[in-house]
């Protein structure tokens, strides 16, 4: 369907407002530059294509010139290395060449040139050289700092123990160090890889890798190129933003542009769509058509409309057919736009790519593209869920449930077959785009956001493990050894006879006797068969006291001992009888069979107190895996907070950096007194004045724009998950990253697998906020206050003033333009021959006012000559299709708000883009149809 008259006049019965925000470049904002800071490091300026030629020499505070001359080309010059250390080493030998090495001989000589004196190396010993003498000291010295600030990174934990915290610094320590070997195995690969490449005689490579493909020129010509080329790109603002300018080429602006556009949905047309089934009657018969009912012998018709839209915020899922509110929800949902929400007005916002002009036409232009864009893709993704999710079931079945419902009754009264097809209502839904206003913004960047926010901690109390108690029984000791003292009586009567030592004994043997002392139970002798030594306790015969002798006991067996003097060389020759009673200790020991009974005790006593010990273990492993996984499923099951909620607190953060660099410093931080309070109170109120503050949105930067320290998922306990209780089917790499889930847990929220910090009761904004490195907040300015704004940014010390009295780059026509608008508004207004860009900023928010002006005034529309006055209606230029309805866009969609649709010629508030939706209903129509009965055929019916 091409023509739309026929719908004219039809009023729209929803809306949905988009706005498209446009960064501008030109001003050099103060807080911006701060953000770029003074890293003239990173500026690539040629400085080495060029060796400094200088000799001074200082003595003390004084300095001398030797001399000083203009620098010499420095020649072909290797890249810098910082990828390897290998690389670096080859570089350094690199650097003393005046051009790149042109052959295999001449990287040959690098290679080998590893110092030292004497004959040159092979080119094997050179590479080992370099590894050992080059490689590996810097590779230690890097791997124990890596070492030391892996362990320091891990902080400990609230309420965790020494020996928890030591040992999570252990597993970083661990990865640090595996790491670090696989870095060093990678330089030893490098050197093969060199090796190789020098052994085929790839000198192509060998000066890719170490020389910049500019090294191809000359240097001279590479100069004069570079010097040339970065001449010509003065002129070019989009240069501006590159790192090869010098510094003061970088110019932010700190304002931009939001457009903001209306979507209307008009409900223009229904129709029966393609058939869904098909009904028979034959004659005299009927049917009953029942929906989501059940009847004997009936045809019973299902209708399901199941489209399913799943928000971060709630859990629950909402049936929803209606594109006008799936196309809210999916800017709802969408953390690409930008957010921002007030009592009066709700309306999402898309980034579009930053222009160097500060004309308004043309930034519309791109805005309408990206609005256009986005609205189209949108809703027909959207309609497209819609109609794929509607499903209509046929089935007949036989019950004897009768359920009251809707019903509808078929009846043939004819003598013919009757065939009905049952066809799906349609709905025609026209969506139409209108430009309904734009405003000048303030835009400022906001680092590291989400530490401001605090985060919920989970209370979770374990059940405590059912320990049983070990057995509390000490090990047996072994028996001590015993001593006993014993006393034995013995006599010397052998008449005159000399005795000598028998020499089977070695002593004079005098009687042999029963132990004295027996072993107490599980004892015996330790020395069995040994000797004794015995003492004189008294003697008693005649002339005894001069026969004092040694004497020994020889034990006999386990029971006995023998008596016998130890006798000189010459023995002993006394012919009378004396008798002594002699005294000794004898040693006893446990026996073997009683040391091996309390070995045998002992180690049941050891096993059972291990066996407690591993049960114990068990026990306490399974209830903190037990207490893991509750965490685990616990914390993915925690609902996120209201949207709404989250995003006020969001806003609030950013909230509290805006509102004290518009105040300054000096107003923000003043002390707490009646004073400071009301000159807080009067700047809060010019400041509300001049920016919609209400109105703020903000644009959360991806993560990989800057990744942030990782933090692990953290289970609650020193026991950590073993081998038998984790179960992956990735490459079993320890990554720093990897993440807990159980079978019954909910899936991980975005940023598990990237090592966000997440917040639990958070939503995917909330974790993407607090893991953005920035976020860019934009405040827009209230209508006719734009000079106003301006001023203020300026004189607040908020953005300064450097970089406005530069000329502004653009074409003749807009230069024209521009000094021609601000001398009609203002004869005296001081805009040059070149307008700066001071004046094109001027003329801007002129343009933005006029525009707001026009906003408020009540005109007649459609503003189209082929229709009366009467059939008019009275309206502003935002709201006039609430008012007239419909009016058919000629020519499509028109990208350049300077070419208008003819029948509304208006600059301003356009109707500038147009499609159509067909959606299906839940309704379901019967359709009488003939069929040819030789070719099958649908008869088409011939119209009235």
């Amino acid at each position: 369907m091409t023509d739309y008259t026929g719908f004219r006049g039809k009023l729209p019965y929803a809306s949905e407002i988009f706005g498209v925000y446009q960064p501008l470049i030109g001003w050099k904002s103060r807080r911006k530059l701060i953000r770029v800071g003074n890293d003239i490091d990173g500026i690539s300026i040629p400085t080495d294509a060029y060796v400094p030629d200088v000799d001074v020499r200082f003595d003390g505070d004084t300095v001398s010139l030797g001399h000083v001359s203009p620098a010499q080309h420095a020649g072909e010059r290797p890249k810098s290395q910082n990828d390897s250390l290998f690389f670096a080493s080859v570089g350094d030998s690199l650097k003393r060449l005046r051009r790149a090495p042109q052959n295999a001989e001449e990287w040959k000589r690098v290679f080998t040139n590893v110092g030292g004196a004497g004959e040159a190396p092979s080119l094997e010993d050179s590479f080992k050289i370099r590894l050992e003498r080059d490689v590996f000291p810097k590779w230690r010295d890097a791997t124990a700092t890596r070492i030391k600030v892996a362990a320091r990174a891990v902080q400990r934990l609230p309420n965790e123990d020494p020996a928890q915290y030591q040992q999570r610094q252990d597993v970083a320590r661990e990865i640090a160090k595996a790491g670090a070997l696989a870095d060093l195995e990678r330089e030893s690969v490098i050197a093969q890889l060199l090796n190789d490449l020098f052994t085929v005689g790839d000198v192509a490579t060998l000066n890719r890798l170490f020389y910049p493909p500019s090294s191809v020129v000359p240097t001279d010509e590479a100069v004069r190129a570079f010097l040339a080329k970065a001449r010509e790109a003065y002129d070019d603002p989009f240069v501006l933003f590159r790192p090869n300018k010098d510094l003061a080429d970088v110019s932010l602006s700190p304002i931009g542009i939001v457009h903001l556009f209306r979507q209307y949905f008009f409900e223009l047309d229904t129709f029966l769509g393609t058939p869904t089934g098909h009904i028979w009657l034959s004659p005299g018969s009927s049917v009953e058509l029942v929906e989501v009912s059940t009847r004997k012998v009936t045809v019973e018709r299902t209708t399901s409309t199941l489209y399913e839209t799943t928000s971060a915020v709630e859990r629950t899922a909402t049936d929803q057919d209606e594109i006008s509110a799936a196309v809210k929800q999916d800017n709802r949902d969408d953390v690409k736009l930008g957010i921002t929400s007030t009592v009066h007005q709700s309306w999402g916002s898309g980034n579009a790519t930053a222009t160097a002009s500060l004309s308004l036409d043309r930034t519309q232009q791109t805005a309408r593209e990206e609005t256009h864009k986005r609205m189209r893709q949108q809703t027909e993704k959207l309609s497209t869920q819609i109609r794929q999710n509607f499903q209509s079931t046929f089935k007949t079945v036989t019950e004897t449930t009768d359920v009251s419902s809707k019903r509808y009754v078929l009846q043939n009264s004819t003598a013919e077959l009757i065939n009905y097809e049952l066809r799906r209502k349609m709905r025609q839904v026209g969506v139409q785009v209108q430009d309904i206003g734009t405003f000048l913004c303030w835009e400022t960047f906001v680092d590291e956001p989400g530490r401001a926010l605090g985060l919920a901690e989970l209370v979770h109390i374990a059940k405590p493990a059912d320990l049983q108690p070990q057995p509390d029984q000490n090990e047996i000791p072994v028996p001590p050894r015993i001593v006993k003292s014993f006393q034995v009586n013995a006599v010397w009567n052998f008449g005159d006879r000399r005795q000598r030592n028998h020499l089977d004994l070695g002593y004079i043997p005098l009687d042999t006797v029963s132990l004295p002392v027996q072993p107490e139970t599980g004892y015996q002798l330790e020395n069995p068969g040994g000797r004794v030594a015995l003492s004189i306790s008294s003697l008693a015969g005649e002339g005894s006291e001069g026969q004092r002798y040694a004497f020994v006991g020889q034990l006999v067996g386990t029971n006995q001992i023998q008596v016998g003097v130890l006798a000189g060389a010459s023995g002993i020759s006394w012919d009378k009888r004396v008798d002594y009673v002699l005294v000794g200790e004898l040693a006893f020991v446990p026996t073997p069979e009683k040391i091996a009974e309390i070995e045998a005790a002992n180690n049941k006593i050891v096993a059972d107190k291990e066996a407690a010990s591993r049960a114990q273990k068990r026990a306490a492993e399974e209830a903190f895996q037990r207490a893991a996984k509750e965490r685990i499923e616990q914390a993915a099951d925690i609902r996120s907070r209201p949207f709404e909620e989250l995003r006020e607190e969001e806003r609030t953060v950013v909230y509290r950096q805006l509102i004290r660099t518009l105040m300054s410093d000096h107003f923000y931080n003043m002390p707490a007194s009646a004073e400071a309070d009301e000159l807080r109170h009067v700047l809060s109120e010019l400041i509300n004045a001049i920016f919609d503050v209400d109105k703020m949105l903000y644009f959360v930067a991806p993560e990989w724009w800057k990744p942030r320290t990782h933090y692990s998922q953290y289970a609650g306990s020193a026991h950590p998950f073993g081998a038998s209780s984790i179960t992956d089917w990735a490459d079993h790499e320890a990554r720093t990253d990897n993440y807990y889930i159980t079978h019954d847990s909910q899936p991980a929220r975005l940023g598990s697998s990237l090592g966000w910090l997440l917040q639990l009761d958070g939503d995917n904004h909330r974790n993407a906020f607090l893991n953005a490195p920035w976020v860019k907040a934009v405040i827009p300015v209230r209508p006719g206050r734009e000079r106003a704004a301006v001023n203020w940014l300026q004189q607040m010390n908020v953005e300064g003033i450097d970089g406005l009295d530069k000329p502004y780059a653009a074409s003749a026509a807009e230069l024209d333009e521009i000094r021609h608008g601000l001398l009609t508004a203002d004869p005296h207004d001081p805009v040059g021959d070149v307008p700066t860009l001071s004046d094109a900023i001027r003329f801007l928010c002129l343009d933005v006012t006029r525009k707001h002006e026009e906003s408020v005034q009540v005109r007649k529309f459609p503003n189209d000559v082929s229709i009366h006055d009467d059939d008019k209606v009275s309206s502003t230029p935002v709201e006039k299709v609430y008012e007239h309805g419909f009016y058919p866009l000629q020519g499509g969609f028109r990208v350049d708000p300077r070419k208008p649709d003819p029948s509304n010629p208006d600059a301003h508030f356009q109707i500038f883009d147009q499609w159509m939706e067909v959606l299906p209903t839940d309704q379901v129509v019967p359709v009488e149809v003939r069929y040819d009965p030789v070719t099958g055929r649908l008869i088409a019916e011939p119209p009235d």
